[in-house]
């Protein structure tokens, strides 16, 4: 395993050397051939020349001797090579912090990290890294920079300031957490805000759930020949955009859409023809006069919201019935099971799991939705994802929507945690 480790680093090194001969060629010849400039160039530009042609080469030629020298199996270029990646990571630290090139920098500091745990002959770190090295940059380091900015104030121009941080100011730091629970206006604003999305998601998830577990149950029942058409059916509206999905249904509910056009035009001329031959048919008559409040309001959102995200509890609910031991059924009514107990005691205790990624799934996006609200709700219907766009886009109050965010992620995590020990829970009673 050792050896393996040292010729795969002693490969990538390679290849990295590569890389650096290559620029270094196209730092020689951009007078010669129209190069496309990249951002690393481009940085490097800022500085003397002479500076590129040093780093190239310099980094180019101690990876190709270091690679060569792992390959025959050499202790010192096991020396060197750990030396130049912690040489290189740090390098890319104080690059990042001089020329502000992001993706360079990470590139650079993300390969000579796993270089360096491949000659730490570290098998199970190496296998890992490159996710974590993906989370740990794209995921953890902005939620450290969304805390850090929700720690601060927003100025008169809209920038982020801090106070002066002193043991007397440390509460200063977290006004934006308490605005969050304060009264405006007598009113507790942002809380009614944050309970209509809580509600709102609450009941998408109940609903979906509602209708996908029977339509999953009787996909998983079907022939082996027909689930994968069936699960293709399901999985079509994926194939077009979610944006364009929710504009369609706005078509068809707006005041002039299909619907309305029916109730308004059609239904009303065929009500006030049975009105004049019988008064009976008068009140269809004066209710197709109006047009119905299909959009804009809270039921067209929650229409929204079912519609957009109710595959994503049929699938994981197929995926958990598909795998289950049909016999067992069968056996609990050979032993005189009901429906009712053959639901309650095996059917549904298997499927647990199931239910619990569907309803992540579905609860965590419905809670911080920002498009279905915006577009179908409008002006009338606001949720904490028309929040924080309004609190970043419109308002220019950073601080302020990064606390909303932290709150709203600490809810979601409670929330999660919560829902899997109530269900791991109800699996160990029934057990």
């Amino acid at each position: 395993m050792a050896n393996t480790l040292l010729r795969t680093a002693a490969t990538l090194i390679l290849i990295h050397a590569a890389v650096w001969a290559f620029l270094l060629l196209r730092w020689m010849t951009f007078g010669v051939f129209d190069w496309q400039p990249l951002a690393t160039e481009t940085a490097l530009a800022q500085w003397s020349p002479t500076i590129a042609y040093v780093l190239y080469a310099t980094l180019g030629l101690v990876d190709l001797v270091t690679g060569i020298g792992l390959l025959h199996g050499q202790r010192w270029s096991w020396i060197v090579g750990v030396t130049r990646s912690v040489i290189v990571i740090a390098g890319g630290v104080v690059y990042y912090a001089i020329a502000r090139e992001f993706y360079g920098a990470m590139l650079v500091m993300g390969v000579s990290g796993m270089f360096l745990v491949l000659l730490l002959r570290q098998p199970a770190y190496a296998l890992v890294y490159p996710a974590g090295f993906w989370l740990a940059v794209f995921f953890v380091a902005p939620l450290v920079i969304v805390f850090a900015v929700s720690l601060g104030e927003r100025s008169r121009l809209g920038t982020v300031t801090y106070p002066q941080l002193t043991l007397q100011n440390l509460d200063l730091f977290f006004n934006d957490y308490a605005r969050f629970f304060s009264r405006i206006n007598e009113q507790f604003i942002y809380l009614r805000i944050f309970g209509r999305s809580l509600w709102l998601a609450i009941l998408n998830t109940v609903i979906c759930l509602i209708f996908g577990f029977p339509f999953a149950y009787w996909i998983a029942r079907q022939p082996q020949r027909h689930r994968s058409t069936l699960i293709f059916l399901v999985m079509i509206p994926f194939w077009t955009n979610f944006l364009v999905r929710t504009y369609a249904w706005i078509l068809i509910l707006r005041d002039s859409g299909i619907i309305n056009n029916f109730w308004t035009v059609t239904l009303h001329q065929q009500a006030l023809f049975l009105a004049e031959r019988n008064t009976m048919f008068a009140w269809l008559a004066e209710a197709t006069s109006n047009r119905l409040p299909l959009l804009f309001n809270q039921p067209a959102v929650l229409l929204g919201l079912i519609y957009g995200y109710l595959p994503f509890m049929i699938l994981p609910l197929y995926a958990n019935l598909e795998r289950m031991d049909w016999s067992l059924l069968e056996a609990a009514a050979d032993l005189g099971a009901g429906r009712r107990h053959t639901m309650t005691r095996i059917l549904l205790p298997l499927t647990l799991p199931g239910i619990a990624a569907g309803s992540i799934i579905v609860f965590i996006p419905s809670l911080g939705a920002y498009v279905t609200p915006d577009l179908m709700g409008g002006a009338r219907v606001s949720l904490v994802g028309n929040l924080l766009q309004q609190q970043f886009m419109t308002v220019r109050d950073w601080p302020f929507g990064s606390a909303i965010g932290f709150i709203l992620m600490a809810i979601m995590l409670g929330a999660t945690i919560l829902y899997f020990r109530l269900t791991a829970g109800s699996v160990e009673r029934i057990a």
